[in-house]
Formats: C-alpha cells, structure tokens, sequence
C-alpha cells in the first residue's frame, strides 16, 4: 500500500527542475521549441517552461504540473471504493438469494486490488511524459546525445 499511496502522491504534486543551457537565451528558446517539437511533446501538456538569464547563459526553470483532473480522479475512486464495500457489506448482511450476493463482492474485491495498479500505471505515464521531455531538454540545452540517456556508472565500477 505504501507504493500506491507514493504513487498517488507523486501523481499530484508539482516538480521543478533547473537546467542551465550552453547557449544564449534566444537561441536556446528557439533551440528547445525544436526539439519539444521532435519529441511530439504538445505545448502546455503539463510543462511550464520559465528562463532566466545569468551572464551570457540561459537558464530554465522546468515546471512539470500534474495532470489536470488527477486529484479529483483519485478522490473519486475513492469515494467509489467506499460505495463499493458499503454496498457489499449490506448485501452480505441480508440473508436474500440472488447474484448480487456474489457479484457485488467479488467487484468489489476486483477495485480494491485493481486501484494500485491503475494508481501506477498512471504515475509510469506521466514520469515518461516528464522522461521525453527531460530528455528533450538535455538536447537542446546541454548538448546531449539524443539517442541514448547518458550511462550511469555504478559504485563498484573503476
């Protein structure tokens, strides 16, 4: 549960990055609508791009927002969770025969183990949706190589 619960969070809060480019201002500007373009990132789909100049070098701000409706979305699985084992706790507790002793129940059962997984899926959405842009502006600013993320080196390598 604590992984959902991470997730959930992580799905609705704000994050901001900082990137100082190699190039001028202008020119990184122009540099980063190409390769957001390149990238099919879609303009104002959860990133709020904010410059500065210090000295001859650009920096920018990456704002990445959540994704408009998550929140609510979130609070009304919740609700529908409550309804659900409401739901389930009084058809078990009547004694009358019929299919919605056994369906309600086991729907609800499927929910209850279901929610965590869309919860991460979700969240694996919009960390790849940040990833492609993250990567996007690597390219444009920094000069990074655009077909491989650059290799982490691990503690017991020399």
């Amino acid at each position: 549960m604590s992984d959902m619960k991470r997730a959930a969070q992580a799905l609705v809060e704000r994050r901001s990055e900082r990137f100082e480019s190699h190039h001028p201002l202008e020119e990184s500007r122009r540099r980063l609508a190409a390769e957001l373009e390149r990238a099919r990132v879609v303009p104002g789909a959860g990133f709020v791009p904010h410059w500065k100049e210090e000295g001859t070098r650009a920096v920018l701000e990456a704002e990445f927002l959540p994704p408009r409706g998550a929140d609510l979305a979130l609070k009304a699985a919740s609700i529908a969770m409550l309804l659900l084992v409401v739901g389930s706790a009084y058809v078990l507790m009547t004694k009358r025969e019929g299919s919605v002793h056994f369906l309600l129940p086991l729907v609800t059962l499927l929910a209850i183990l279901g929610l965590p997984l869309v919860t991460l899926a979700f969240n694996s959405q919009r960390e790849a949706h940040e990833s492609r842009i993250r990567r996007a502006i690597r390219v444009a600013l920094l000069d990074a190589d655009a077909g491989f993320p650059p290799r982490q080196r691990w503690a017991d390598e020399e």
